[in-house]
């Protein structure tokens, strides 16, 4: 229960009412300048740790708004407790936020500094005050707000890890800005408010809903549509009615937002998307999606236009593009000429024909083979931020990739011998259960070093030469997502390089050890990719223990994720283990981490 004088999230309802409210941090923002004079500190609390999912209907978005950065609150991460005076509730595109006012007042008390239940007899006391952080003019808080700080503290300490996970994959906001954007001017990997109409919706039993929506400008890479007047339209879906060209952008919903567009739009409907995401599809075309929202899950991100210049605008453009498709197709029938084509030229245009069903046909294959495979990771609970490569081959399991029957082999004169690798590439859906180097810091390693790499012993090369290169170079352990009943996991030792790791992270290798800041966001970053492990294999260690864990311990919190995994030959000396030189290895590629999908 809150203090006295709070409101619990749950109940915080009414659009315009002033409440206070106490609850745990469970995703932090940085800050960033407003359009006005003001800086802008966004953050979630949650009050609720009973039953509740981390960021449910118990989470509310809270923004803080002051003149310069020094005068928020020190937040030193998730899990720190935050206590808003007479904030105001405010409506946002379907998600009510607590904004502070200025007769409004927070403070933060320090997670590290909140002591269990069992030791908060001195705070109930008035003798001693909880370490806190606050913004000049709020009130010290009281006995009462203490204790709903210790037990919330305490609420949430069991659920930590799924905090930390939930804080990691929250998307980063971008800066406050005008997001408004014509078609014609998106950008990959940015998040834009578009204006459109729908030109055609398409359900599927995911619960998603894809838009083809258009604002009437052009962009280069998005989907050709033939014109009719083309003689290339004879191989293209009739079914299309327009615009032609490249005007048409696919947008898929999710969530709310795919609920709420499959009972309210209709083709030929003006909409506003707000916060699309752009990226690129699996054919290499700019498309959009637009996610719900995990701090409000019934926020809408999608409405229809109602704004007569805005729908204005769009109309006009609608009207300039018609117009000028009607001159062109006008000059095409006067300058075109009847005449017979010559044999050459006939069979030059059977095989350019020929050649464009089979790439509408490897198209078709492949969207079909990606709707699968998300319906097949929405199912089976897969880590969808983590992204693998060919999505349409079947996938392998480890005993399969360890003991592959291609191994065994026969000589033309049918004597049996086995192969000492294979140059093959798998994909499988497996989870990390260890790592090798221990600490993070050993991840990155540099190129002058001797003991990484045998070529700078040669060279004369050590750590004081003056352009110090950085790679990557790290092992991780791996196993099969589902393991049948009664029986032990078998595991891979996968290498990942300094290209696989860079593709995997998205990072640049440096000196771990010198930059924190570059060693906390691998650290993020990896978290989102094995969950608690790190922190479950850093607490085994300190115990004189290490991971993996024997059957039946089930503290390691991580989802499984899809995976290339490419095996090759590693020469080596010859011995009796390897007597052909080679030693089996194999390596991470084509996998990726993503924030966002």
């Amino acid at each position: 229960m809150p203090p006295n004088g709070f409101t619990a999230i749950n109940d915080a309802t009414t659009v315009g009412a002033t409440v206070s409210l106490i609850g745990v941090i469970v995703s932090l923002q940085e800050p960033r300048k407003t359009k006005g004079p003001d800086w802008s500190l966004e953050f979630t609390i949650q009050d609720d740790f009973s039953t509740n999912s981390i960021g449910s209907d118990a989470s509310i978005n809270c923004r803080l708004f002051r003149r310069s950065l020094d005068k928020f609150p020190k937040i030193n991460g998730v899990g720190d407790v935050a206590l808003l005076r007479d904030v105001q509730l405010s409506e946002w595109m379907g998600r009510i936020d607590a904004i502070y006012k200025p007769r409004s007042g927070a403070l933060v008390f320090p997670a590290r500094a909140i002591p269990v239940p069992e030791l908060s007899q001195p705070f109930q006391t008035r003798g001693k005050t909880l370490e806190y952080s606050h913004v000049s003019g709020t009130k010290v808080p009281t006995t009462h707000e203490q204790m709903a700080a210790i037990h919330l503290k305490h609420a949430a300490s069991g659920r930590l890890p799924e905090v930390q996970q939930y804080a990691a994959t929250v998307p980063v906001r971008p800066a406050a800005r005008d997001r408004s954007s014509l078609i014609k001017d998106l950008d990959y990997d940015r998040f834009y408010d578009v204006r459109a109409q729908v030109i055609n919706i398409f359900y599927d039993n995911m619960g998603t809903v894809d838009l083809k929506v258009t604002d009437y400008t052009s962009h280069k890479d998005l989907f050709l549509h033939v014109d009719p007047d083309d003689e290339d339209y004879v191989y293209q879906s009739h079914t299309w009615k327009g615009p032609y060209g490249q005007y048409t952008i696919d947008v898929r919903l999710h969530d709310s937002n795919a609920a709420w567009a499959r009972d309210n739009l209709a083709i030929g409907d003006y909409v506003f998307l707000r916060n699309m995401h752009t990226k690129i599809s699996q054919m290499n075309k700019l498309e959009g999606a637009i996610h719900g929202d995990k701090h409000r899950p019934n926020q809408l991100d999608v409405r229809k236009l109602h704004n007569p210049p805005d729908i204005r605008e769009i109309k006009d453009r609608q009207n300039a593009y018609e117009e000028t498709r009607s001159k062109k197709s006008a000059l095409e029938e006067l300058q075109n000429e009847p005449r017979k084509p010559s044999a050459k030229a006939s069979a030059t245009k059977k095989a350019e024909k020929k050649a464009r069903q089979r790439a509408l046909k490897e198209q078709e294959q492949k969207e079909i083979a990606q709707k699968a495979e998300e319906w097949d990771a929405a199912r089976s609970g897969v880590n969808t931020n983590i992204r693998a490569a060919y999505p349409e081959m079947q996938t392998s399991t480890i005993s399969e990739i360890v003991h592959n029957p291609h191994l065994k082999s026969q000589s033309l004169r049918y004597n049996e011998f086995t192969l000492p690798f294979l140059n093959c590439k798998h994909r499988s859906r497996v989870r990390v259960v260890d790592f090798f180097p221990p600490e993070l810091e050993l991840f990155a390693h540099c190129t002058n070093d001797p003991s990484w790499d045998k070529r700078a012993k040669k060279l004369g090369l050590d750590n004081s030469h003056s352009k110090l290169k950085w790679e990557w170079g790290f092992v991780l352990l791996l196993e099969d997502a589902k393991i049948p009943p009664n029986t032990v996991s078998e595991k891979l030792r996968v290498v990942v390089t300094n290209d696989a790791a860079h593709y995997l992270l998205d990072m640049n290798a440096r000196d771990l050890k010198c930059d924190s800041k570059a060693l906390k966001k691998l650290e993020e970053k990896l978290f989102i990719l094995w969950g608690n492990l790190f922190e479950l294999k850093t607490e085994l260690r300190d115990r004189g223990s290490d991971l993996p864990l024997p059957p039946g311990d089930n503290r390691l919190q991580n989802k499984s994720f899809d995976c290339c995994i490419e095996e090759y030959g590693h020469q080596v000396h010859m011995s009796e283990k390897h007597p052909t030189g080679y030693q089996r290895m194999h390596k991470l590629a084509q996998t990726k981490i993503t924030d966002d999908l």
